[in-house]
């Protein structure tokens, strides 16, 4: 139960990437990883038993790879590495932990400062206030910076980061060149989703092809998710959610551009 539901981890993580992007007002995120590992489940969830409402999509049934809670506190995660790994939680329980339990900023560095770490991710987080950080960890340290843009490797940390960081380096670039102050919500959207702005990624077979793009605006509470790329995004509203409203959406489609199976299907 603890190293399938709690996930609690002593045993290697494989690589992966992901790409953030913290606008004025809202979250943007990919999420990179390999299909096989993917649940393919959306979920809007409120506990009966303490702790805060969350929506976004799962991993591995109990955790979070990113998602937004009913205080507006929205979170993402990217790796780093696996180098030196230690006992402790792995980013998506980590994830679900801060999205279950954190009501701002500071309550989710707080949080990260009191857990064991598994291994060394980057945790990006935004609240209703619209403060922000990314909170870089590993088994071994944290440090907070407060920029706009994360992809996988560390700007604080650089002692923790793997020997390889070319291509997340050139990514940050890529990023940095497409987002300029200000820049509207759906065109960030965009820009993480088309292809065309090298962004998005469809290297599933190095566990680092991009799965679905989501965005959350923590003032409003509306999250927009989407599969694969070129997608018009699901747009849901989690307030109304919260209020009582039943949700016109089912079932989320897109098409990815692997042959790889799904855990899923």
């Amino acid at each position: 139960m603890i190293l399938n539901f709690a996930h609690y981890r002593f045993t290697p993580l494989k690589n992966s990437g992901c790409t953030v992007y913290l606008g004025q007002d809202y979250m943007v995120r990919n999420y990179d990883y390999h299909p096989a590992t993917y649940d393919g489940r959306y979920q809007l969830f409120q506990p009966n038993d303490g702790g805060l409402a969350q929506i976004g999509p799962t991993s591995r049934v109990t955790g979070r790879m990113d998602g937004m809670n009913e205080a507006g506190l929205s979170m993402g995660y990217n790796f780093m590495h696996r180098k030196h790994p230690g006992d402790g939680f792995v980013c998506y329980m980590i994830g679900r932990l801060i999205l279950q339990y954190c009501k701002d900023v500071p309550e989710a560095i707080q949080l990260l400062k009191e857990i064991p770490h598994r291994s060394s991710f980057s945790y990006i987080v935004m609240d209703k206030h619209l403060n922000h950080a990314i909170i870089e960890v590993s088994p071994r340290s944290l440090d907070v910076r407060y920029d706009h843009t994360c992809t996988n490797h560390f700007k604080l940390l650089t002692h923790e980061n793997r020997n390889y960081t070319k291509e997340s380096k050139e990514r940050l670039d890529r990023l940095l060149k497409q987002t300029p102050n200000g820049l509207d919500k759906m065109h960030a959207f965009e820009l993480f989703n088309n292809p065309e702005f090298e962004i998005y990624s469809k290297l599933f077979k190095s566990w680092s092809g991009t799965i679905h793009t989501t965005m959350y605006e923590p003032q409003s509470l509306k999250a927009y998710m989407t599969l694969g790329e070129n997608n018009t995004p699901a747009v849901i509203d989690f307030q109304q959610w919260l209020n009582g409203q039943s949700l016109d959406i089912h079932s989320l489609y897109g098409h990815i551009d692997t042959d790889l199976t799904f855990a899923s299907y």
